[in-house]
């Protein structure tokens, strides 16, 4: 063998030197261990290829060796040349695919040239993989003219279609950015059951725990295997993983729904107990089958026995951090075991319990961020000296949760509603109807302050419509009826924070990081986020509760490939949970046999940092970076047609989100 050539073992990491002028097959390689004595007609690489991390001079290439006995290594050859028929190699060597890694090899491509395309692929006797491309990263500070990618979240197999995978594979792309949920360790059964293409049957996890609901989660490393399995079986995903490097971070579902560190949070009561073990279960499934530059360490005893934050850099244009916003958080502001589950800890929070909460946990720690971290003391060193750090025109932040504020004024928004509606039944009332929205509202929040519905006669509202003649005989037997039946419950009548798990639930330290980008006049950070299915562009803020706020960068959300998308999951608690009822108008109403989407707008009204607001779609962000300006396009997929995902191309919609150099808004194209 080359003595430029060889690979070793780190945590199950092969490494190879890319080395000139190597025979195309055999000859050179050391002598293999013993080898699986299964059928060798049996092997095969089911799963496909991919490849990942993408540095100036490296790149990691991944495969799966399917029909081994589950006993001995099987030997596979890695091939990679400059030229697609492989007529000249750069590496021509022997690995060895361990079941104790579920006969998945991960190999570290090194002495590459920067932005150069490599082709690769592997190789059992005969019998040859999928040939995958790549391409590796300019060198720091190479004038770059452009960068194209993609990034991507939220892929259930449950729901919906992979028709946009099927797309984006077709793109000409430098590399694709995945946000998390690359799997959803739940399988159907109960409210999980959704409309899904035909091509994807329902899953059988091995083991798996059974939810009240009658779905089923991955507990055990069997579990989180078989569905990493299952998804890459998928011939769209492979061809995506084909194409382009990925680059990709975890979310909650790699592990459990709105986990934080080795908790879930399935029951109110579930995260008082340390699910170590299938925490690591989950963390060993994502190193085997995500093609990252990362290591874990199994003789570690902790969850936290991997770290897949890192950074990138592409010539002297783009600097990209991944972070991780699961495995160091702390737990949720408000603990579920004290609302008795997630609304009101996690979802529909109160914005005045949820500032309080954080506030007393900041000053109990000395003023410390950790008890309401969501990166952790380590993490957000690290980024803060990156991203200063950063010489490159655009600092991008492969971030897995929205950083935007998503609060709606619950009084207002209803009191706004009544008023109108009150109008249309009595057309006298339509010149008071911006009196009497102000007046509700101010009655609602009096009823709020006092922790009660009962007794409440609407002074204000009263006082109001008494101008056009109404007298109080006549408001209490028509009006106020009207209105009681339209209120939800008190602990809703007040400013919600829409979503607690993600940055609006971890507000302090979002302010910390927007104070520190501002203290050290870092400009052109955006951040790439996923998890809520759905589209949003916008503003962060300073301060979002200040009098003044001020934008230091954006948040471009990019929707999920295929999810239940954010109206569709409001529409149900609203349409299914009494004590939501009362909210319909403001997710949606009906015209006739169409679904009208008012979600939009009442986002919109209550957040002005809102510049884009698509909540009922799925679908891929497609980004073009210069030095002048970052072009967005959100890509809006084709509905599921009964079973059947849409014919290409899959793209119903496109929105252009640009964001100009130096700025700290966007443009809705």
């Amino acid at each position: 063998m080359d003595r430029r050539q060889f690979f070793k073992w780190g945590s199950f990491m092969t490494v190879s030197v890319a080395a000139g002028g190597l025979a195309a097959c055999g000859g050179g390689d050391s002598e293999p261990a013993p080898s699986d004595m299964g059928n060798p007609e049996n092997f095969n690489f089911l799963h496909g290829v991919a490849s990942g991390d993408p540095k100036p001079d490296s790149v990691v290439v991944w495969t799966r060796v399917d029909g081994s006995n589950g006993q001995r290594p099987v030997q596979v050859r890695l091939q990679v040349s400059l030229q697609q028929d492989f007529s000249t190699l750069l590496v021509n060597q022997l690995l060895s695919a361990l079941p104790d890694w579920d006969y998945t090899l991960r190999n570290k491509v090194t002495g590459l040239s920067p932005s150069t395309r490599y082709y690769y692929r592997f190789l059992l006797g005969n019998r040859a993989s999928t040939v995958g491309r790549t391409r590796t990263a300019a060198a720091a500070g190479t004038p770059l003219s452009q960068l194209r990618f993609a990034f991507i979240c939220c892929q259930d197999w449950n729901v919906n279609h992979w028709a946009g995978m099927e797309e984006l594979a077709q793109q000409d792309l430098d590399f694709v950015v995945h946000v998390g949920d690359y799997i959803y360790e739940a399988v159907p059964g109960g409210s999980r059951n959704g409309n899904v293409e035909d091509r994807h049957g329902v899953l059988q996890l091995p083991d798996g725990t059974t939810l009240p609901d009658g779905s089923i989660y991955a507990t055990t490393l069997a579990d989180y295997r078989f569905l990493y399995r299952s998804y890459r079986s998928d011939p769209r995903l492979q061809a995506l993983h084909a194409a382009f490097p990925v680059i990709a971070i975890w979310d909650d579902h790699e592990f459990s729904d709105n986990c934080w560190q080795d908790r879930q949070t399935y029951s109110a009561t579930d995260d008082a107990t340390p699910r170590t073990a299938r925490r690591r279960s989950a963390n060993q499934a994502w190193f085997e089958f995500l093609p990252a530059d990362v290591t874990i360490d199994l003789n570690n005893p902790s969850f936290q026995n991997i770290q897949i934050y890192r950074s990138f850099t592409f010539g002297n244009l783009a600097t990209l951090l991944m972070t991780d916003e699961r495995l160091y958080r702390a737990d949720h502001i408000i603990p579920e075991q004290s609302t008795g589950g997630a609304v009101g800890a996690r979802f529909f929070v109160r914005a005045d319990k949820l500032a309080a909460a954080e506030a007393d946990k900041i000053a109990a720690a000395g003023n410390a961020l950790t008890p309401v971290t969501m990166l952790g003391d380590t993490q957000r060193a690290w980024w803060q000296d990156h991203v200063v750090g950063a010489n490159t025109t655009w600092k991008l932040w492969g971030n897995e949760l929205a950083m935007l504020r998503m609060q709606v004024d619950i009084p207002q928004a209803l009191a706004d509603l009544i008023a109108k509606g009150l109008a249309q039944l009595n057309g006298v009332l339509a010149p008071l109807v911006a009196d009497m929205t102000t007046a509700l509202a101010s009655d609602l929040r009096g009823a709020r302050a006092a922790g009660t519905l009962a007794g409440l006669t609407y002074p204000a509202l009263r006082n109001v419509v008494s101008r056009v003649g109404i007298s109080s005989a006549t408001f209490d037997a028509t009006i106020k009826p009207y209105i009681d039946q339209r209120l939800p419950s008190i602990e809703l009548l007040d400013r919600i924070i829409l979503n607690a798990d993600q940055w609006d639930g971890y507000n302090a330290e979002r302010k910390n990081l927007m104070a520190f980008l501002k203290a050290n006049s870092v400009h052109n950070v955006v951040t790439l986020s996923g998890d809520i299915h759905a589209f949003f562009a916008g503003q962060v803020m300073d301060d979002y509760d200040a009098a003044s706020p001020a934008s230091v960068m954006v948040d471009l959300v990019t929707a999920g490939v295929s999810s239940n998308t954010l109206l569709s999951r409001l529409r149900a608690r609203v349409d299914n949970d009494q004590a939501f009822a009362a909210l319909r108008e403001l997710i949606y109403s009906n015209a006739g046999s169409t679904l009208v989407n008012t979600l939009n707008a009442t986002l919109r009204t209550f957040n002005p940092w809102l510049r884009h607001v698509e909540t009922n779609a799925e679908g891929y962000a497609l980004v073009t970076l210069t030095p002048a300006k970052l072009s967005c396009a959100f890509h809006v997929m084709k509905p599921l047609e009964g079973t059947t995902a849409p014919a290409q191309p899959a793209t119903a919609s496109v929105q252009v989100i640009e964001v100009a150099s130096g700025a700290t808004d966007v443009t809705v194209v």
